[in-house]
């Protein structure tokens, strides 16, 4: 009875240290790793198993102790086994010892094999290179690299020499946080120790490279690997092939898998998956499917991402029957569709227009064995509030948390932006405050967006709060989230603020586009500030940002609106010079404030040139220059005009015979007022019917 009450006095004392480890290693702190062995548990030894029965079951991370009561079970059992090990007589060897560890860490009970690594030191258990190693990818596993790479240190100082596994084990932790040079470093003092590198080795380290973008280090450690006598296996392949593939070099890859054919190493689904998400990246779709035809021949089945694959690029180019020809094989050739396949399929018909057709299938998702996730949701909102059927999408939100999937940022995003769209900020501010109500951190996009629509319906101290809350709550803006906020104040005219955020992005470190500098101009325009806004166009050539056709027409109307006609055609000599081509709305713009201010040569002269530089011009710059000839008198010019319409097909609409109208009733021309009133009533009657 006295052996069992010490037993769980034990494992209770052990567990409430375990815990205390887990919290030190979320915290970053490792009292006993410089200093291995350390005294840890004598640090703790005044726990006492009250201290957390309150909280049996915390959450923890990386697979840590404690996430649920069956992983309470696995430590209590694991503790009671080290514990009869240690006591045992004669004690069994550290193999035994290793073997125990090498279980718990498949259990992936990471913080419980380094507490036990200490536990063993304290029963004088001596540690061998396979339960150090076992340590060290414990640790590596909870994101704690730095503490793993002091285990090896101190390796040395134990008379404990590392192996291929070590440093194969310590490279993966570095690549994992993307310390590629560290990786590197370890590699080639690995060499320098005399240590062989493995297949697995270099696979490690090749992995890293290709996920840290460095794809041409990797071919180069590729073929070092095999002049120095390590053939590479599918998996090498795999990862090169997929690597060249993200970079856009499919010929590369599908040299690599020749090679690899050539060489009697079988490319697997994992080969041609990457080769054909590739090609279908490229817009190579014809070249996809027949080396998913090939891929068969070869003896390789395709498997359900193959087919996702083909039947995401099919919809994309709009190809549905084809899509459907394909999905059926897959039902027909014993795959499953899995919910990326349905997803995929509702994504395609959303993006075709066919939202009812995509809610059907949606609905029928669960009878076919396949349960809705987040992003099936979001799919089917999306779409709902792109054609402003925002309260339909709000009764799906209600489903899915009614169902107990929780909606994630980019759901709340959606809806938001659908609020927004429609004008309904009361709306759009209640879900924000839902959001964060349950516990769902709003992102960059989601302030940016409540920002924008906050602007938009003129209410910019609200834009300002939510701006600032954003920043509080360290959510950093971005480029867009701060144009969307100058525009707000520019809208209102506020110059001065909408400065002020310029400056706020600038000193940020955002670097403003045209865009920003765009609306900062329009916003001077509007407030006839004229010399403020050439400035900025000044500053975007120092900043070398090229102004585009938005940049000029914003300033060009402003120049015309305040009469500075000179000024808005130095500007058109300048556009034009720099290679920047005039539009038709820059035409226009031009041409109204001429006509407007009476210059009716200069505006006949301009709208010659547009025939010289073969720009036929449209029925709104015919309008205006027509208005213009009747205000500045210039009868038989409009007249003249006008019959160029229907000699150049061109159908005047209402706008148009309205003007003509009032100029003849101007000049006292009655009759031919009612006449070609009375033309224009047929015409209308005649499109009517």
């Amino acid at each position: 009875m006295m052996m069992i009450m010490r037993n769980r006095a034990f494992r209770a004392i052990a567990s409430s240290a375990i815990w205390v480890l887990q919290q030190h290693m979320e915290m970053g702190i490792f009292p006993f790793l410089p200093y291995f062995p350390s005294f840890l548990f004598f640090h703790h030894h005044h726990i006492t198993t009250s201290t957390f029965t309150k909280n049996p079951s915390l959450p923890q991370k990386n697979g840590g102790f404690a996430s649920n009561s069956s992983n309470t079970i696995i430590v209590d059992e694991a503790l009671a086994s080290f514990y009869r090990l240690a006591r045992m007589n004669p004690r069994p060897s550290i193999v035994e010892f290793g073997k125990f560890l090498g279980s718990i860490a498949k259990m992936k009970q990471y913080s419980t094999v380094v507490y036990l690594c200490n536990q063993m030191d304290l029963f004088g258990v001596t540690h061998t290179v396979y339960s150090l190693n076992i340590l060290i990818n414990c640790l590596c596993r909870l994101n704690h690299v730095d503490f793993a790479v002091s285990v090896w240190g101190k390796m040395f100082k134990l008379g404990i020499q590392p192996d291929v596994i070590t440093f194969t084990t310590l490279i993966n932790g570095v690549c994992n946080e993307g310390k590629i040079k560290v990786a590197v470093e370890l590699y080639n003092e690995m060499v320098r120790s005399g240590h062989e590198p493995d297949v697995i080795s270099y696979n490690t380290l090749i992995n890293g490279l290709c996920n840290s973008g460095n794809t041409n280090m990797a071919v180069h450690v590729f073929k070092k690997m095999e002049q120095n006598g390590c053939k590479p296996n599918v998996v090498t392949y795999n990862t090169i092939i997929d690597s060249l593939c993200k970079d856009r070099l499919v010929n590369d890859a599908m040299d690599f898998l020749s090679e690899m054919v050539g060489r009697g190493i079988p490319p697997d689904a994992i080969t041609y998956n990457s080769i054909v998400h590739g090609l279908c990246c490229l817009g190579q779709l014809n070249e996809a499917t027949r080396l998913f035809k090939r891929m068969e021949q070869n003896g390789c089945k395709p498997d359900v991402v193959t087919y996702n694959i083909i039947i995401d690029s099919l919809y994309k180019d709009r190809l549905v029957n084809d899509a459907a020809d394909f999905l059926s094989e897959m039902v027909d050739q014993g795959i499953p569709p899995d919910v990326v396949t349905y997803t995929t399929v509702l994504h395609g018909l959303c993006c075709l227009g066919q939202l009812n057709e995509a809610i059907r299938l949606f609905k029928k998702m669960e009878q076919k064995g396949c349960k809705p996730d987040v992003v099936a949701y979001n799919t089917i909102i999306d779409s709902l509030c792109k054609d402003r059927l925002v309260n339909d999408a709000m009764e799906f939100l209600s489903e899915m948390v009614d169902r107990g999937i929780p909606p994630n940022a980019v759901t709340y995003s959606t809806m938001l932006h659908g609020f927004c769209n429609l004008g309904q900020l009361d709306e759009a501010t209640q879900l924000f405050k839902e959001m964060v109500g349950r516990n769902v951190m709003p992102n960059t996009l989601t302030f940016t967006i409540l920002v924008d629509g906050l602007c938009r319906e003129g209410m910019v101290s609200e834009a300002r709060w939510v701006f600032e809350t954003m920043t509080e709550k360290g959510v950093e803006p971005n480029i867009y989230t701060y144009n969307a906020l100058m525009n707000g104040y520019c809208l209102r005219c506020k110059m001065n603020e909408a400065r002020k955020v310029f400056e706020i992005m600038v000193g940020k470190g955002c670097a403003p586009d045209v865009h920003s500098y765009n609306i900062l101009i329009n916003g001077y325009c509007n407030s006839r500030r004229m010399d403020k806004a050439k400035a900025l166009l000044t500053q975007m050539s120092v900043k070398k940002l090229t102004p585009n056709t938005v940049t000029y027409n914003t300033i060009m109307k402003g120049l015309c609106y305040v009469g500075r006609l000179l000024d808005a055609q130095e500007l058109f000599k300048k556009m034009c010079s720099s290679s920047m081509l005039p539009t038709l709305m820059t035409y226009s713009i031009l041409l109204n404030g001429l006509c407007k201010h009476g210059h009716l040569d200069e505006a006949l002269k301009l709208f010659k040139s547009m025939k010289e530089k073969k720009l036929e011009p449209d029925i709104i710059l015919y309008t205006i220059l027509i208005e213009g000839m009747f205000i500045g008198g210039k009868l038989e010019v409009a007249k003249g005009l006008f019959s160029k319409l229907s000699a150049n097909g061109i159908q005047p609409p209402e706008r148009t015979y309205n003007v003509m109208i009032k100029g003849f009733l101007k000049e006292g021309l009655s009759d031919e007022a009612y006449e070609l009133f009375r033309k224009w009533k047929m015409m209308k009657h005649n499109v009517i019917i």
